[in-house]
């Protein structure tokens, strides 16, 4: 099955669709939701997997792509359920950001969110190599180390620093 994607402008208006490999292939700019999950006080860090076309084994958040006629935020639900098999409880905005990740030729807009994840942790091992649950200054120590970290994470992690002080 062919996965479409609605392509934006800058200002995130829908200017029509692709399929998700003429979006790779040509760098097309698209929407994507991005996803602090919290469990207790402590917050989900993932390393993707091996077989990921895109940044294979860095670490990252929930970063989830919004389909035609998805919102960020059912996308955003829907990553967490997927990926970390986890309700969603508490969904707040964080912001937006303009990812462009060169190296890979991944261009789209991510929209920030901080998520309560209830029920237990299992990782779909599809999507992610491996998950671990992290302090604030553990996350921190992570992003100043020399580990390979998503551009959508390390990006949008300045802003949700700021969100929680």
């Amino acid at each position: 099955m062919v996965e479409i994607l609605d392509l934006i402008n800058e200002k995130n208006e829908v200017i029509g669709q692709a399929s998700r490999k003429e979006v790779e292939e040509k760098g097309l700019l698209y929407r994507c939701a991005g996803i602090y999950v919290k469990i207790g006080e402590k917050f989900v860090i993932q390393q993707r997997s091996h077989n990921k076309k895109v940044r294979p084994l860095n670490y990252s958040i929930v970063e989830e792509t919004v389909k035609t006629g998805e919102t960020f935020e059912e996308a955003a639900i829907r990553g967490v359920k997927e990926e970390l098999r986890l309700e969603v409880q508490d969904l707040k905005k964080l912001g937006v950001i303009h990812i462009q990740d060169k190296e890979y030729n991944d261009n789209f807009l991510l929209k920030i969110f901080l998520v309560k994840g209830i029920g237990k942790l299992v990782f779909d091992s599809i999507e992610v190599e491996n998950t671990e649950l992290k302090k604030m200054e553990e996350i921190e120590e992570l992003i100043s180390s020399e580990k390979k970290i998503s551009p959508g994470f390390l990006e949008s992690f300045k802003m949700f620093k700021e969100v929680l002080k």
